[in-house]
C-alpha cells in the first residue's frame, strides 16, 4: 500500500508505502518505508548575469536587462524587478539599484543585484584652440589674452572665468602675466589652462667699435695702450662704458699679466662684457756661449774625462748663473755607472736653457791570466795523475781578481778510468770573466803481475803422482786486492787413468785488465798390475795321470782398485 500526505507547497509531501506477508495462517510480516518528497531547490536565471557593479558616466547609463527564471520542478517561474535610484552629491551624480528575484511555487527564490554609479567625472573641454601656455615679449610687444569658451558633456552652458596677475620684475620693464581660464560644469568638474607671459628687457647693449684681440703678448718693453668703447641698446638711449685694467704680477719682475675690462649697462642691468689679456713677459732664454760637448758619450772605467765649463748669455739679464751637476747613477756592478752631467742657464725670470750630457761608464774588459796556461787535455795513468795548477789573473780596473777553480770528475766504466774537467775562472767586479778548462783522461791500462814465481807450463805425471795445483796472488799498479780466478778442466784420454789438466790463473784488476797463466799435467797410466800370489813356475811337465790343477792368482795395480 503507498499512502501520500501533502506538504506545505505543492511539490513538497510524504509517501508512506507498506510491505505485509501473510501465510495460510495468518501469520504476517510487515516493512514500511517513507518517502519524503520536497523541493528545496531555488530557480537559475537562464541568462548570463550582468556585471554586479558598473558605473556610467551621467550621459551614458545603460536600460536594465530583462531576466528570466528556470526550476526543476515549476515551469513557469516569475521574476520581479526593482530600481532604487540613491542622489549624489549633484544633479548628475546618483546610484541606481537594480534587483532581480525568481521564486518557485514552494517560495524557493534566487536574486541578483546590480549597482549602477552614475557620476559625472568628465571635465569641461575648451572649444578654442589653446594659446601657448609660455610666451616672452618684450615690454613693446605684449599680446592681449585670447577670449575662451567650453562644452561639456552633460551640462548645456558652462561659465568660464578669466583672471590675470602682474608680478613685477627686477626693473620698470621686466614683469610677468599669469592668465587663468577656468571652466566648470554643475557637479564641479572644472578644466583650467593657464598661460604665464614673461614681459623682459634681454636685449643686452652692443659696442659700436670693433673690440681689438682678445689676448695678445708683449714685450715688457713694447705694452699697447687700451682702446675706448661706446655702447648702443634697443631700449636705452644712453649706455655707460665702464672700463677697469688690473695687473697680476707673475713670478718676475718682467712678468705680468694686464686684465682689460670694458663694461656697457642698460637700465634693466643687461650687460655686454668684453675682457682683453695682455700677458707681459719675458720669454727669451739664455744661450750658451761654448760649443757644446757631445751628448752620449761612453768611457772605460778608467778613462772617464772631466766635465767641461759652460758659460751663457742673455737678452735681458747681464750676468746668467750656469748651474752644474754631475748625478752618478750605479750600474749592476762597481764599474758599471752611468754619469748625468747637466748644465742650466738661468735669466732673471726663469727662463733657462739646459743641456745634459750622458756618460755611460763601463767595464767590458775581461781579466787576463798571470801564467802560461797548461795544456787543455792530457792523459794519465791512475797511479800518474798530477796536481791542478795555481792560476792568478790581472784586470784592468780591478786590483784584486779572484781566481775560482773547479774540478768535476765523471766516472768511466772502471773504478780507475774517469775524466776530471778542471776550471779556472777569473771573474772582475762587473761580471766580465776569463774562462780556462783542462781535461785530464785517467785510464787504467795496466795488468797485474803474479807475485810468484810461475810453474812449469807443461808437466807429466802417473797417475798416482799427480802434484796439487800452486796459489798463486798477484799486484796491481792501481787496485791493492787484485783477485786471481783459477780453473782446472779435465780432458779424458783413451783410458780412465789417462787424461789432461788444463790449469788456468787469471788475474784482473778493477779495469778488466788481466794476467792469464795456463798449466797443461799430463796424467798418464803407464805401470802394469803385478800378482799378489808367488806365481806358480812358467814350465811345468806331468805325467798324463798327475796334471795339477791350476792354481788362482789375484793382483794389484798403482790405479786401480
Amino acid at each position: 500500500t503507498e499512502t501520500r500526505t501533502d506538504g506545505n507547497c505543492a511539490n513538497s509531501y510524504t509517501l508512506t508505502r507498506t510491505w505485509t506477508a501473510t501465510d495460510d495462517c495468518g501469520n504476517e510480516t510487515s516493512f514500511t518505508q517513507t518517502v519524503t518528497v520536497s523541493d528545496n531547490t531555488a530557480p537559475t536565471f537562464n541568462e548570463t548575469l550582468p556585471l554586479a557593479e558598473i558605473t556610467a558616466e551621467c550621459d551614458d547609463v545603460v536600460e536594465a536587462v530583462v531576466l528570466t527564471a528556470a526550476d526543476n520542478c515549476d515551469s513557469d517561474i516569475p521574476v520581479e524587478f526593482t530600481e532604487t535610484r540613491t542622489d549624489g552629491n549633484c544633479a548628475n551624480s546618483y546610484t541606481l539599484t537594480r534587483t532581480w528575484t525568481a521564486t518557485d511555487d514552494c517560495g524557493n527564490e534566487t536574486s541578483f543585484t546590480q549597482t549602477v554609479i552614475v557620476s559625472d567625472n568628465t571635465a569641461p573641454t575648451f572649444n578654442e584652440t589653446l594659446p601657448t601656455a609660455e610666451i616672452t615679449a618684450e615690454c613693446d610687444d605684449v599680446a592681449e589674452a585670447v577670449v575662451l569658451t567650453a562644452a561639456d558633456n552633460c551640462d548645456s552652458d558652462v561659465p568660464v572665468v578669466f583672471e590675470e596677475n602682474r608680478t613685477d620684475g627686477n626693473c620698470a620693464n621686466s614683469y610677468t602675466l599669469t592668465r587663468v581660464w577656468t571652466a566648470t560644469d554643475d557637479c564641479g568638474n572644472e578644466t583650467s589652462f593657464t598661460q604665464t607671459v614673461t614681459v623682459s628687457d634681454n636685449t643686452a647693449p652692443t659696442f659700436n667699435e670693433t673690440l681689438p684681440l682678445a689676448e695678445i703678448t708683449a714685450e715688457c718693453d713694447d705694452v699697447a695702450e687700451a682702446v675706448v668703447l661706446t655702447a648702443a641698446d634697443n631700449c636705452d638711449s644712453d649706455v655707460p662704458v665702464e672700463f677697469t685694467e688690473t695687473r697680476t704680477d707673475g713670478n718676475c719682475a718682467n712678468s705680468y699679466t694686464l686684465t682689460r675690462v670694458w663694461t656697457a649697462t642698460d637700465d634693466c642691468g643687461n650687460e655686454t662684457s668684453f675682457t682683453q689679456t695682455v700677458t707681459v713677459s719675458d720669454n727669451t732664454a739664455p744661450t750658451f756661449n761654448e760649443t757644446l760637448p757631445l751628448a752620449e758619450i761612453t768611457a772605460e772605467c778608467d778613462d772617464v774625462a772631466e766635465a767641461v765649463v759652460l758659460t751663457a748669455a742673455d737678452n735681458c739679464d747681464s750676468d746668467v748663473p750656469v748651474e752644474f751637476t754631475e748625478t752618478r747613477t750605479d750600474g749592476n756592478c762597481a764599474n758599471s755607472y752611468t754619469l748625468t752631467r747637466v748644465w742650466t742657464a738661468t735669466d732673471d725670470c726663469g727662463n733657462e736653457t739646459s743641456f745634459t750630457q750622458t756618460v755611460t761608464v763601463s767595464d767590458n774588459t775581461a781579466p787576463t791570466f798571470n801564467e802560461t796556461l797548461p795544456l787543455a787535455e792530457i792523459t794519465a795513468e791512475c797511479d800518474d795523475v798530477a796536481e791542478a795548477v795555481v792560476l792568478t789573473a790581472a784586470d784592468n780596473c780591478d786590483a784584486d781578481v779572484p781566481v775560482e777553480f773547479t774540478e768535476t770528475r765523471t766516472d768511466g766504466n772502471c773504478a780507475n778510468s774517469y775524466t776530471l774537467t778542471r776550471t779556472w775562472t777569473a771573474t772582475d767586479d762587473c761580471g766580465n770573466e776569463t774562462s780556462f778548462t783542462q781535461t785530464v783522461t785517467v785510464s787504467d791500462n795496466t795488468a797485474p803481475t803474479f807475485n810468484e814465481t810461475l810453474p812449469l807450463a807443461e808437466i807429466t805425471a802417473e797417475c798416482d803422482d799427480v802434484a796439487e795445483a800452486v796459489v798463486l796472488t798477484a799486484a796491481d799498479n792501481c787496485d791493492a786486492d787484485v783477485p786471481v780466478e783459477f780453473t782446472e778442466t779435465r780432458t779424458d784420454g783413451n783410458c780412465a787413468n789417462s787424461y789432461t789438466l788444463t790449469r788456468t790463473w787469471t788475474a784482473t784488476d778493477d779495469c778488466g785488465n788481466e794476467t792469464s797463466f795456463t798449466q797443461t799435467v799430463t796424467v798418464s797410466d803407464n805401470t802394469a798390475p803385478t800378482f799378489n800370489e808367488t806365481l806358480p813356475l812358467a814350465e811345468i811337465t806331468a805325467e798324463c795321470d798327475d796334471v795339477v790343477e791350476a792354481v788362482v792368482l789375484t793382483a794389484a795395480d798403482n790405479c786401480d782398485s
